[in-house]
């Protein structure tokens, strides 16, 4: 999977960019709000439709402009294609091969994983932060995910409203079967997922640690078994703490509870891991989520670091670099110095100065 050409134009800070990568290693480099981020945050736009940054759209429209536009030339397994999203104050508009496309239509034909400093505190933070690293990974090998989560949420949402209004139960009972049927496919794939990348992030922390060290990986939550069982128990729940939810004005059972819980020897990392221990342990939940995509797609996804390397010390630093030249991969590396990225073959150059990039 590689992005042939791209361009921007009113997008953030890029008034009129103009890019031809490489098709491994891409270093942008510059000093700091130059405009880095918003390249790289053009192309996760490519492949999502979302931002990692903002809400509104309009935050990502150039300041004076009236809307902005991002267009690449991709390629997946040999076949090219022609992606155009525009933007303007609360309005997304995709566009594949010159025509209009939904999310649905639009969704699976360029995947990209992200590696933002943010992502460093996923094993400490909330675990909002860890379902929302779940969910984008999911969704990036299922396209099909992002309706299945936005009916659970709609639905979510409503069933909260009515607690907070003091509805009646026999209303509460139409969303609690929405919900219940919602739920199935957001846990069986969060559950499959984390099967899936269990093994490689056990292996992946290995190599970048070499201390021996268990890493363990477990979907943790209130439901089991599988299919209309997760849904049966999800009912039962649901009635079970119906006084309680009424009083609190919110659902407290369902995956929106769940969490991944990371345990290295036994114990949560969340509370005993060291500082190097988390950052190798963010590193291999990302090198799990590459290796797991490349398999099931038959296509490496494009990877997206941004500025990572100035939150990584100089082993876990090497070491990333070490797995990067594994895999086929294209890569779009923001830094500071250009020094600081530690390949050497394959690569271009890139330096961003107020919105005009340059070779």
């Amino acid at each position: 999977m590689q992005l042939h050409a791209l361009e921007t134009t009113d997008f953030r800070n890029l008034r009129s960019v103009t890019l031809a990568p490489h098709p491994r290693f891409n270093v942008l480099s510059g000093d700091n709000a130059q405009g880095k981020t918003n390249l790289l945050e053009a192309v996760y736009l490519l492949g999502t439709l979302r931002s990692f940054r903002a809400s509104k759209t309009e935050e990502l429209v150039a300041f004076g402009a009236a809307r902005a536009q991002v267009r690449a030339r991709v390629r997946k397994r040999g076949l090219e294609r022609r992606l155009e999203v525009a933007l303007s104050p609360g309005h997304k508009s995709a566009r594949v091969d010159g025509k209009s496309a939904r999310g649905t239509e639009y969704f699976g034909g360029f995947n990209v994983v992200l590696f933002a400093p943010e992502d460093l505190r996923l094993p400490r933070g909330a675990p909002a932060g860890r379902r929302r690293y779940l969910d984008r990974a999911v969704w990036n090998g299922h396209p099909a995910y992002l309706a299945e989560a936005q009916t659970y949420d709609r639905v979510l949402r409503s069933r909260n409203a009515l607690l907070r209004d003091g509805a009646d139960p026999s209303l509460l009972s139409v969303y609690v079967a929405q919900l219940c049927a919602a739920a199935v496919p957001i846990v069986t794939r969060r559950r499959a997922l984390v099967e899936a990348l269990r093994p490689r992030m056990a292996r992946a922390f290995e190599r970048l640690t070499g201390t021996g060290l268990p890493l363990a990986v477990a979907y943790v939550g209130a439901l089991s078994g599988e299919g209309q069982a997760i849904a049966d128990q999800l009912a039962e729940r649901l009635e079970a703490d119906r006084r309680r939810d009424a009083a609190r004005g919110s659902t407290s059972a369902g995956p929106h509870a769940d969490d991944l819980e990371l345990l290295l020897e036994g114990r949560p990392a969340r509370l005993y891991a060291s500082q190097g221990q988390t950052r190798a342990l963010v590193l291999a939940m990302k090198i799990a989520e590459i290796e797991h995509l490349t398999e099931r797609l038959g296509d490496a996804p494009v990877l997206l670091l941004d500025d990572v390397s100035s939150e990584l010390d100089a082993t876990r630093n090497a070491q990333l670099f070490d797995f990067l030249r594994q895999v086929e991969c294209q890569a779009f590396i923001t830094t500071t110095h250009p020094a600081h990225v530690m390949i050497t073959e394959e690569r271009l150059d890139f330096q961003i100065v107020n919105g005009t990039i340059r070779r």
